[in-house]
């Protein structure tokens, strides 16, 4: 025997892990863990060890299955595992005894007593010496108390049985799922927009763009999940999207069904054939169940049968070869009404017999012996049986008389047509965990392989039946395939919204795919063909002792030709014939002796059953001595009754082999199924969420159409109206602004837009203006749209400008922070800079920012020859080698960082302030050869042009660059009030439709203002929006204004030129401001995950999905000040 597995370390520590993971509940890990070692070690002389961690993870599955039939499917399991050694067959008898109750079997009590005893027994076998512990003694005396109540238990339930029926336990209560499902308000507004739709944009609403789709699942997805549609997709190759895979560490893949089984019967002893092929038991073929099946069964006239056979031979085959499905109707036929009932019911039987595929050739072979006897004593010979194809037709067994009928029928009514063995409840178990997971939906490709093409029956029916075709992909025509669909009702969204089959772990490994039920029925269908084995070693041992009775019955036959020869007085008696050849063979002592002897003693004996078990060979032929006088006719008597005895048996044995092949092919198809993987479950588990972004992307931009079709409706309108007398200059309207958020919001756009266009701050906001780079031109900067910067500038044109428009642009030559430095220099001298330390925590978390430092780090050695400051070359050059994620390493880097700008950074409290500072810092970071990384990164380029409304002047504004655009919250806030499901981006939009630009009359225009579009000529890798508050926002208020944010926007929608469509940005970091304005916080989007970043280091507090990041703000008050974008097409 091999040594222990624990020898090998690695083995060691993966079953110590599997311990771990048993305790923590991960069922599905612990099992990969321990069938990969079992796989290695199973030959160790403590696999047993792993066979019992196993067998207690599936008791754990057991108690808490959702059902009984999931349940019976575990103890399976157990079983299997607990079976292995004996050391563990006190855990198989209590598996045992509860399939027995959930089953209601007497088979498995038996089976449970008989490995109760078994335990028990062995546990006897092993005396404890004086010196063994009383701690293990104790453990030993309950085990027998634990043994013996079993044993006690599955006898009274034995005895109970024999008065009365078992009865199953009641089914368990099924928890209602929770699942994560649309609030219901969504839910109908879904349904509600979706019914509107027009039949074309429905019917193109299943044709998925697969660039589109994959680059939505870069944007919410990890890697993992890319990598999974990306292997989905690559099912078109074979045009099918269903594999089959093993769950074992072999890992197989498999393209059918049937290579699939194939795999498992051969490599993973999935099947048990015996060593002799003569041994096989065979089922009959489809040529005599459809015989049996088709025939009429009535009773015939045998003597007037016989009288044709014997007189009519030419015309009897004739008829017979002609005969249909083996039956002739040309024979004569008897009015005799019992022997019709008799025939009919074994008819029934053996039909019943071969739909349940347990009626083998040897049981035909028997039933076909009683016709041909009797036709034999007819004198009716072999050749006749031939030449009228009797011997060939199941109709041969209406020649039979009452009394042969009888006996078959009696024999049949013996058989046992079904196993209650818990394969039916493993049906229903994978059924229900398929049936879950079962992808319905048919998808297929273009010719192009550009869009995936959903099943069209969506349109219409939200309860799409199955199809099983194994998956099979279709290239069809788009338009052809859609053009008569037919649309009706709103089902699709409840196909959308339907979370009842995600996967909480996505995307999960195939081989944990059902890992746990799918390795229960493998060990099922094993300890199934074990029990498969077990039954052919007894059927071997009752075919010997046939073979022996066939030896002893043969020499009676040859003693019985010798006597023909020599007078009686010189015959010998069959029995001391018998005894002689005993004494002769027993010193040999071989196992044809022991079955010999054993025959003779039982035949001497009278016995009713052949003995099976090994007696003692001296006391055998003792008592075979004892009765050499035994006459002949009670000799031959008893072997006729043991031969009979013994074929009978034989004949149930083989179906009882059936039986347990049955359940074994059907264990096997139900693994089979569970293995396949239907790439389809990826593509859904990201398609949905994808279309249903599509469904609120196209509702949103709906709402913003209109808007701004009732804007311009307004516009005209206004146009129309006779002029008004001009207004006196207004006042400034700081109390008004402050109570405006009181008031509940209009839904008149007009005036929601003049309200965020028109009405001014308090105090003024920078914009995110530039320092330009030597080559370009200073030009004055825009200021945001809640107020006009106190700056300067050039035309009236880009004075008006720079009243509506909230872009941050930049002054050439000017400190975005010297008023405010010289209001607060002496009060924050020693102060920790808040501001400064969140808003270098969100830049260096910009992934792109990142790489563009880690692969131009060549950069950093030629800048020490350069004027940049060492605090910049030391904070680069730690967020290259990383090092700035060590403890202590950035508190020293951001102290070093303030100090040495002390002049512009170390007193700002202004998020905005600092981050148009440090990005102005920053552009010192160049080299002659190529734009410096802030103009590279975050500069963003941009002009307006209006077409006058009046005199149809077109004016464009110089070209101007900034960091990104500004917005008031509390516009943001109202718009989503008033607008309600409206995407972020749009409420932008509709905000940047108010600007208005100043018709130049200096320039020959009217001088009236008209409204302006977009042009951007240089979209950056980041995009970064500036909200400005009032700093006097309720929790709610702050609340509601996250919501209207968005984690992903489409800057083309912004912009009318310079841009195509879906040009996504995804936020990964942003800077709020506390509830004391000097308080800020930085949250970064890390590992699929959202961190609230501590003071002076990059440790964080999990704060979760996007979801919880509101609530984070509203409930500690922290209002969202600079908000980070990175391009989605660069993070890819």
């Amino acid at each position: 025997m091999a040594s222990s597995f624990k020898k090998d370390v690695m083995a060691e520590r993966l079953y110590k892990d599997a311990e771990d993971l048993i305790a923590k509940g991960n069922h599905i890990k612990a099992l990969e863990i321990l069938e990969d070692l079992i796989s290695i070690h199973w030959n160790a002389n403590d696999a047993w060890l792993l066979h019992i961690e196993q067998g207690n993870v599936f008791v754990d599955l057991a108690e808490k299955a959702e059902d009984r039939d999931m349940e019976v499917a575990y103890l399976l399991g157990c079983v299997a595992c607990f079976s292995q050694h004996v050391t563990v067959f006190e855990l198989c008898a209590q598996s045992l005894f509860m399939l027995g109750r959930n089953l209601a079997s007497v088979s498995h009590y038996k089976k449970c007593l008989k490995k109760a005893r078994e335990a028990l027994s062995d546990s006897n076998s092993k005396k404890l010496s004086s010196s063994t512990p009383v701690a293990f003694r104790a453990i030993v005396s309950r085990k027998k108390k634990d043994l013996e109540g079993f044993i006690e238990d599955a006898e009274s339930m034995i005895a109970a049985s024999k008065t009365s029926p078992l009865q199953k336990p009641e089914p368990k209560v099924r928890d209602p799922e929770k699942t994560p499902e649309p609030s219901k308000d969504d839910f109908q507004r879904f349904r509600s927009y979706w019914v509107g739709l027009d039949v074309k944009i429905k019917r193109d609403f299943l044709k998925v763009s697969i660039a589109k789709l994959t680059s939505f699942v870069g944007g919410i997805r990890k890697r993992k999940a890319q990598e999974a549609l990306e292997q989905a997709l690559a099912s078109k190759k074979d045009r099918k999207w269903t594999f089959w895979m093993c769950r074992t560490k072999c890992s197989k893949r498999c393209s059918s069904v049937e290579e699939c089984r194939k795999h498992f019967e051969q490599q993973h002893d999935a099947d048990f054939k015996p060593s002799s092929e003569k041994d096989i038991v065979k089922r009959i073929g489809n040529n005599w169940a459809r015989k049996i099946s088709l025939g009429g069964w009535e009773p015939v006239d045998a003597v007037a049968a016989v009288e044709m056979i014997k007189n009519q031979l030419a015309d009897v085959k004739a008829f017979a070869s002609k005969s249909k499905n083996g039956w002739s109707y040309e024979w004569p036929l008897a009015v005799d009404e019992e022997r019709k009932q008799l025939l009919q019911e074994i008819k029934l039987l053996l039909v019943s017999f071969c739909e349940l595929k347990i009626l083998s050739g040897s049981m035909r072979d028997w039933v076909m012996h009683f016709p041909v006897k009797y036709l034999a004593k007819l004198e009716v010979s072999k050749q006749g049986l031939i030449d009228s194809h009797l011997s060939e037709t199941p109709q041969s067994i209406c020649f039979l008389e009452c009394h042969e009928l009888t006996r078959i029928l009696d024999f049949l009514k013996t058989i046992k047509c079904k196993r209650n063995d818990g394969t039916d409840q493993v049906c229903t178990a994978v059924d229900s965990v398929l049936g879950r997971i079962q992808v319905k939906v048919k998808i297929d490709f273009d010719p192009q392989f550009s869009f995936l093409l959903l099943d069209k029956r969506l349109l219409k029916i939200n309860d799409v039946q199955f199809d099983d075709d194994e998956g099979t992909i279709n290239v069809l025509d788009p338009s052809a395939h859609y053009a008569k669909a037919p649309v009706h009702g709103d089902d699709i969204i409840s196909w959308l919204t339907d979370y009842n089959s995600v996967d909480k772990t996505f995307p999960r490994p195939i081989r944990e795919h059902n890992l746990d039920i799918w390795l229960a029925v493998l060990k099922a269908v094993q300890f199934t063909c074990r029990t498969l084995g077990n039954k052919y070693a007894k059927k071997v041992q009752v075919v010997d002792y046939d073979a022996a009775l066939t030896d002893v019955e043969n020499m009676c036959v040859s003693e019985n030709e010798r006597r023909k020869n020599l007078p009686e007085d010189q015959w010998s008696r069959y029995a001391s014939l018998l005894c002689d050849v005993c004494e002769e063979r027993v010193p040999k002592n071989s196992l044809t002796t022991k079955l010999f002897v054993r025959a003779v003693r039982d035949v001497f004996e009278g016995a009713l059953h052949p003995t099976l078990d090994f007696l003692d060979l001296e006391d055998c032929l003792n008592f075979i001595r004892e009765h050499k006088s035994l006459s002949d006719d009670k000799v031959l008597q008893a072997i006729d009754l043991l031969k009979s005895v013994v074929t009978q048996k034989v004949l149930l044995m083989d179906t009882k082999i059936l039986l347990i092949d049955n359940s074994r092919i059907s264990l096997l198809n139900n693994l089979t199924r569970l293995s396949a993987f239907d790439n389809r479950t990826y593509i859904l588990q990201l398609l949905k969420p994808f279309l249903l972004n599509e469904i609120v992307n196209m509702e949103s931009k709906a709402k913003s159409d209109a808007a701004e079709a009732d804007l311009l409706n307004e516009l005209e309108k206004e146009k129309l109206q006779p002029k008004e007398k001009p207004q006196s200059k207004e006042k400034p309207q700081s109390k008004k602004r402050r109570d405006r958020t009181k008031k509940k919001p209009s839904t008149s756009i007009s005036s929601l837009l003049d309200k965020t266009v028109e009405h001014k701050p308090e105090s003024t906001s920078p914009s995110l203006r530039t320092v330009e780079e030597d080559s370009m031109e200073p030009e004055d900067a825009l200021a945001s749209e809640t107020g006009r910067l106190e700056i300067s500038s050039k035309t009236e044109i880009q004075e008006e400008a720079t009243k509506d428009d909230p872009d941050m642009h930049s002054r050439h030559g000017e400190d975005p922070l010297s008023d405010h430095l010289e209001s607060a220099a002496g009060e924050a001298a020693a102060r920790y800079n808040s501001a400064l330390d969140m808003t270098l925590k969100a830049l260096l978390s910009i992934k792109i920012f990142k790489e563009d430092l880690m692969q131009n780090s060549q950069q950093i050695q030629d800048q020490r020859q350069e004027q940049v400051p060492t605090a910049l070359q030391n904070l680069f050059t730690a967020v290259v080698s990383e090092a700035i994620q060590d403890e202590g390493v950035y508190s020293c880097l951001l102290s070093d960082f303030l100090t040495s700008q002390e002049e512009f950074l170390s007193m700002s409290s202004d998020a905005a302030k600092v981050v148009v500072a440090v990005l102005n810092l920053w552009r010192c970071w160049k080299n002659p050869e190529r734009e410096s990384l802030v103009t590279r990164l975050f500069t963003l380029v941009e002009n307006k042009r209006m077409s006058c409304r009046k005199c149809r002047r077109i004016t464009n504004s110089p070209v101007q660059s900034s960091y990104g655009i500004v917005m008031a919250a509390d516009s943001i806030r109202e718009l989503k009030c008033a607008f309600g499901n409206i995407k972020f981006v749009d409420i932008l939009k509709l905000i940047r439709l108010g600007y208005k630009m100043l018709c130049d009359n200096k320039k020959g225009g009217c001088g009236k203002k008209s409204y302006v579009d977009h042009i951007i000529r240089r979209c950056p890798p980041i995009f970064t929006i500036v909200l400005e508050w009032e700093k006097s926002e309720t929790e709610k208020e702050i609340s509601e204004t996250t919501k209207a944010l968005d984690w992903e926007i489409d800057i083309s929608r912004l912009y009318e030129e310079g841009l195509e469509t879906n040009t996504n940005y995804r936020l990964v970091s942003m800077v709020g401001c506390g509830e004391g304005e000097e308080e800020h916080v930085c949250l970064a989007y890390e590992k699929n995950r959202w961190v609230n970043l501590r003071r002076e280091c990059f440790a964080g507090e999990d704060v979760g999905d996007w979801k919880n990041v509101v609530r984070f703000c509203g409930e500690r008050k922290v209002r969202p000040e600079i908000l980070i974008y990175e391009s989605v097409r660069l993070m890819a």
